[in-house]
């Protein structure tokens, strides 16, 4: 009897996001024929198929787990083996322990643009992503397969390593969930934001633009999310007395949207931001920061939805003046958005997901 073949798929720190639901969604679409170990450096929840085992290594660093990785992986008795990891600080380790050392079948992704990179929080943090920057050059050409969850990542990631790089985008779209009431002009404005509090999503942008806005007693802000920013963005508010609620560490999220009338995403970076895609299916106007990369993928290079530059929260401030005296051009652009959101549908990227997969086995 032929053996099944098994996925090891490393996520070192599971978390509530985008990424840990795209993954989700990529493992539960594979069928029992498979068999995969969910490999991470902290407890996740449960999943519920018999066909997955979950595997907590026990190491308080990325780097140092691999050593561990790959016994377990070594010592496993499939035939068929393929690793799959995700993002650039796992992807230089997995490519040096399971395909140069081990000579596996190595599936990397990646769900960050490589500005990432040119963020640091000090010498350490410069000196450590430098490092990987460097690695990245010159060790991606050996995966089977590298995938990224946008084109404009797809091709500058292509650009930098010289080498294929396939798109997929994260599996985030079903189908339209709700027809809302269009905002009316000059009445309170609720505006969401969710997303994990780190420097990443610079919740500092959006906040400084409603602290300026000469309509800031009429917004009411919703943050959903967790992190490290947390008391820094509770003490912002407090000390400008923003109307501002901040939901912490919540999984269902579709209510906030229902009672949204405009969604402001301002990160620095993303590689395809799966809550713009949330709510645009929600239909809900988006304003969002032109980061790289997937923002202009998602709104159509702005036909879908207006962009600011990158911390110019000046900028954000008119436009959410903007959105106050004239919603109309809002909700015009989010239509547009909402029609072109085929590309990121759950069962076609999935199934682009499976066929990769088939290549390797």
């Amino acid at each position: 009897m032929k053996k099944k073949t098994k996925i090891f798929i490393f996520n070192p720190y599971p978390a509530i996001g985008g990424v840990d639901t795209s993954i989700k969604k990529f493992i539960y679409s594979l069928s029992e024929k498979f068999q995969i170990e969910y490999l991470s450096l902290r407890k996740t929840e449960n999943f519920q198929k018999r066909n997955i085992k979950n595997t907590v290594i026990k190491s308080n660093s990325t780097f140092k787990s691999f050593f561990k990785i790959y016994k377990v992986f070594n010592k496993d008795q499939h035939e068929n083996k393929i690793f799959f990891s995700v993002q650039y600080f796992v992807n230089v380790w997995s490519i040096i322990f399971i395909k140069l050392f081990l000579k596996k079948k190595l599936f990397i992704y990646e769900v960050n643009h490589l500005n990432e990179l040119s963020y640091y929080s000090g010498f350490k943090d410069f000196i450590k992503k430098k490092i990987i920057k460097l690695l990245i050059k010159i060790l991606y050409k050996y995966p089977d397969i590298v995938a990224a969850n946008s084109q404009e990542l797809s091709h500058d990631l292509e650009k930098f390593t010289k080498r294929k790089i396939y798109t997929l985008y994260n599996p985030s779209f079903k189908k339209i969930k709700i027809k809302k009431k269009n905002y009316k002009s000059k009445n309170n404005i609720n505006i969401l934001n969710i997303s994990r509090f780190e420097d990443q999503k610079d919740h500092f942008t959006l906040l400084k633009a409603i602290n300026i806005s000469k309509i800031k007693d009429k917004i009411n802000l919703t943050l959903v999310g967790y992190g490290k920013n947390y008391s820094q963005i509770k003490k912002f508010i407090k000390d400008n007395k923003i109307k501002a609620k901040i939901i912490l560490n919540e999984k269902k999220i579709d209510k906030f949207y229902k009672k949204a009338d405009l969604y402001v995403c301002s990160s620095l970076y993303e590689g395809l931001p799966t809550t713009v895609i949330e709510a645009a299916s929600n239909c809900v106007p988006i304003i969002c920061s032109d980061f790289k990369s997937g923002a202009n993928e998602i709104l159509k290079n702005g036909k879908g939805g207006y962009l600011f530059k990158v911390k110019d929260h000046k900028f954000l401030s008119k436009l959410i003046l903007k959105f106050y005296h004239n919603p109309k051009p809002f909700f015009k652009k989010e239509l547009v958005c909402r029609k072109n959101l085929m590309r990121f549908n759950v069962k076609k990227n999935t199934n682009l997901f499976k066929r990769f997969l088939k290549r390797l086995y």
